[in-house]
């Protein structure tokens, strides 16, 4: 039997992985955030870059060589546009301790947070010896991750997350995500109100990934939208399969979907109600 979602950890850190950084307290003052910037490595762990006089660069410089770091929480937020709102598709607050990245981790380290804020100032934070009042590279490898979706929320264990990869499509998936939404926003709708029990409404594609798509419907009557699952016949773990399964399920009008052509049907799976809510 297949499985229309991925398990909640591998969902988590799949989230994880297209999140960003938004703020982060120190434990010791919880109730005092401060922006950061940074993103999620391939190893899990949350890099910051910090300038020299960010609380969190303080933490650390002021803390013993032998000192393990300083507790932090990070929180991190997966964005997703519908119609014309922005929307927190998901939000992730992670636990542990915060540490300078060693000397010879920088680079990489560096060129992670890039993809997400490029800029000429990550270079001085990536040199090997750099200046006392340059932008540093911290890293954390969670302890705990609480996480927040529209259909789901829990707490997963540190061990876990670090030791799960994420689904193989999530990074082109966002991608996929914003082309289909720009441009194949009729036949996605179709598709959707073509499923067996779901309801009538203007759709968007919510999340992708190798084992199905989610699909927001905004229902007609002005009631809560709704997540729709509609899982595929067989995995997607290639961008090529991850597309033609997707743009089989938009020609067939949701009647068959899948990674190969001549698997079964699928069905749509109906969520729990989405209740919108926007960014600002």
């Amino acid at each position: 039997m297949r499985q229309p979602s991925p398990s909640e950890t591998e969902r988590v850190r799949s989230l994880a992985a297209t999140a960003t950084p938004t703020a982060a307290a120190l434990a010791d003052n919880p109730d005092t955030p401060f922006n950061v910037a940074g993103a999620v490595d391939h190893a899990g762990r949350v890099v910051l870059w910090v300038a020299a006089h960010h609380p969190l660069h303080e933490a650390v410089r002021e803390g013993r060589r032998a000192d393990p770091g300083p507790e932090v929480g990070v929180d991190l937020s997966a964005i997703r546009r519908v119609g014309r709102t922005s929307t927190v598709r998901a939000r992730l607050w992670c636990q542990g301790r915060a540490e300078a990245v060693p000397a010879h981790e920088r680079r990489s380290a560096a060129l992670t947070v890039w993809e997400r804020h490029p800029d000429e100032g990550l270079l001085a934070a990536a040199a090997l010896r750099p200046e006392p009042d340059a932008p540093v590279l911290l890293r954390m490898a969670p302890r705990r991750v609480f996480y927040h979706t529209y259909d789901a929320a829990g707490v997963v264990e540190g061990a876990a997350f670090t030791l799960t990869r994420p689904d193989p499509v999530a990074k082109p998936a966002e991608e996929i995500v914003e082309r289909v939404n720009d441009r194949y926003r009729d036949e996605l709708t179709r598709a959707a109100c073509r499923l067996p029990g779901a309801p009538q409404g203007r759709a968007w594609l919510w999340e992708l990934d190798a084992r199905g798509a989610t699909v927001w419907v905004d229902v007609a009557g002005g009631a809560d939208a709704a997540l729709v699952r509609v899982p595929w016949s067989a995995p997607a773990r290639t961008v090529c399969r991850l597309e033609r399964a997707l743009f089989g399920f938009l020609a067939d009008g949701g009647a068959e979907s899948g990674a190969d052509a001549g698997t079964s049907p699928v069905r749509g799976r109906p969520c729990r109600r989405a209740h919108r809510h926007r960014t600002d």
